[in-house]
């Protein structure tokens, strides 16, 4: 197993977590060049009343809070393809990598609509950022897309 596999693994645990605290099953980690963790997060957007508590900017936060505003080096990784609002995060705080499982577009399929997300890919706004990070899309990707079927 590869390391973005393993540490996917870790996000997908995360998203569980979250699944089984009522919020949406969305997990992120910011992961340090040499791979150590150094954040992590889970959605909280119903605990907090307040959807802008995304996984990814929560582990965001935190990494810049533990480590300081500037991640180049570091790698996100987050179990659904990041909305414009993560994605603008990671890029600020100037993310290295993002390493995703499944696409918005399969989470909205599967859903029905009912996880209402801006479905602009992610590698579409990276192509127009300016300055394009790694992007690694379908790690676990099943896996990941799992987690919005029928429980």
């Amino acid at each position: 197993m590869t390391r973005d596999e393993e540490l996917m693994g870790r996000a997908l645990e995360l998203a569980r977590g979250a699944q089984r605290a009522g919020e949406p099953p969305f997990g992120a980690l910011v992961a340090a060049p040499d791979g150590t963790i150094v954040a992590e997060a889970t959605d909280e957007v119903n605990g907090q009343r307040d959807f802008t508590y995304h996984a990814e900017v929560g582990a965001v936060r935190r990494a810049c809070a533990a480590v300081g505003p500037d991640l180049q080096g570091y790698t996100l990784y987050t179990t659904v393809e990041p909305c414009p609002m993560c994605f603008t995060a990671a890029w600020l705080a100037r993310i290295s990598r993002v390493v995703f499982g499944c696409t918005m577009a399969e989470v909205t399929a599967a859903t029905g609509g009912a996880q209402r997300e801006l479905t602009v890919p992610a590698r579409w706004m990276n192509e127009h950022s300016g300055a394009p990070v790694d992007l690694l899309g379908g790690v676990r990707d099943a896996e990941c897309l799992a987690l919005f079927g029928p429980a």
